[in-house]
């Protein structure tokens, strides 16, 4: 009887309000169900749009910022935010909505720029070492994206730099010095490697006209040859010149574009999680 009675009080009485906030207690019986999905359609729009299109990020942005809200004559400027790491931008479509403080935050739409063939092979090669032959190869097929020069800015015509690289030779010398006295001894050995060439003009550096990401505006990027010796052979690197400025201009010119895209939107340079 004693069961009995404890469960008619329970089903009498499913739900107490509590003092405190918006807080109810429920019986541990009872369970919410969303019934949207038997629905015709959803209560509201949700989900994300990635696309690496300027116009299509604007068009879905401002064609469905107004409608997460119920009134039409008052304007909401969805916020994007620009992720500096991967050059792309987030607008939150449903941050803000009409008498409410905050939205769902789940309905988006990001701007994913893609990167150029020629940034993506840089990134490739940046600090792989190359034996003569596949360096010599990789001038041959990029002919038409190299142009090198000298260390003092000289244009090596890139015909000349490979016949150069295919006829390279190093030399390799070592000095040591040394230093003795009562309370320290002192050792150093200099390893000189010098790289020259038998046939045409060796290259200290290689430029490059790409935008990096597709959509942005074409820059110049310089690129460093490294020469090393391994057993009497040379390798070859190349180092994109001043790397971490040149991802800051990157960002900056695509965060640009973005506000002169969505001129009435906030646009931040970071990431938005909800």
């Amino acid at each position: 009887m004693e069961n009995y009675a404890k469960e008619i009080v329970e089903l009498a009485l499913p739900v107490n309000d509590l003092s405190r906030g918006q807080l109810v207690a429920i019986h541990e019986n009872f369970k919410v169900h969303d019934l949207e999905q038997f629905q015709a359609g959803r209560n509201r729009a949700r989900g994300v749009l990635k696309t690496p299109s300027f116009d299509d990020f604007k068009s879905y942005v401002l064609g469905n910022t107004q409608s997460e809200n119920s009134v039409p004559e008052v304007k909401v400027y969805a916020p994007v935010f620009v992720d500096h790491k991967n050059v792309s931008a987030t607008a939150i479509l449903n941050f803000k909505v009409v008498g409410l403080a905050q939205g769902h935050c789940d309905h988006k739409a990001v701007l994913q720029l893609e990167p150029t063939v020629v940034w993506e092979k840089l990134n490739q090669l940046k600090d792989n070492k190359l034996n003569q032959k596949r360096f010599a190869t990789l001038l041959e097929d990029w002919a038409s994206v190299f142009a090198a020069t000298s260390e003092t800015g000289e244009t090596i015509h890139i015909a000349e730099a490979i016949n150069a690289v295919r006829n390279m030779k190093v030399g390799a010398s070592s000095t040591t010095d040394s230093s003795v006295s009562n309370m320290q001894e002192t050792r150093s050995v200099f390893d000189k490697v010098e790289a020259s060439s038998t046939a045409g003009k060796l290259p200290s550096y290689f430029e490059i006209i790409d935008p990096a990401y597709v959509g942005l505006d074409d820059k110049t990027i310089r690129l460093r040859l490294v020469v090393n010796s391994s057993d009497g052979e040379p390798s070859f690197a190349l180092q994109i010149v001043k790397e971490e400025l040149l991802r800051n201009e990157i960002i900056q010119e695509f965060k640009e574009k973005v506000i002169a895209l969505l001129p009435e939107n906030p646009v931040r340079i970071g990431a938005f999680s909800a």
